[in-house]
């Protein structure tokens, strides 16, 4: 029995990376996922690792977290799904790089939505479930 038992967890940023590393370590203790990211591909592939590596129930979710219709329908599915959120990981993350005299407008928006925004996104949308449940 895991320490994580019956809980579920949304994942930003879970496709790869950081976000995939806690996914799973979150799955090996017994949580079911929600991973969520951009890439369609990727999610799902992860998905499937971590569900066969684990035997964790893992849904990916194609999710643009700097897009609030998109954040608000990522929390509808984990809910419809598995009735409950008791934790979130903003992993999400994204850099253009470059100097700051190089970097358009359009690839500086493209990092604060992923880095900012995303997180104040999923952060609100989590916070009211969890307050509705009692915690978290």
């Amino acid at each position: 029995m895991g320490k994580l038992d019956g809980e579920v967890a949304i994942v930003t940023g879970g496709g790869s990376g950081i976000g995939k590393g806690i996914a799973r370590a979150y799955a090996e203790e017994g949580c079911s996922l929600v991973l969520a990211g951009r890439n369609a591909e990727r999610l799902e592939a992860a998905a499937q690792e971590i569900a066969g590596a684990t035997g964790a129930t893992v849904m990916a979710v194609p999710t643009d977290v700097g897009d609030e219709a998109q954040v608000k329908a990522l929390f509808a599915r984990t809910m419809d799904r598995f009735g409950r959120l008791d934790i979130l990981v903003n992993s999400s993350g994204a850099f253009d790089g470059g100097r700051v005299d190089e970097i358009s407008l359009e690839a500086w928006n493209r990092v604060m939505a992923a880095n900012i925004t995303g997180p104040f996104l999923c952060t609100r949308e989590a916070f009211a479930i969890m307050k509705d449940a009692g915690g978290g």
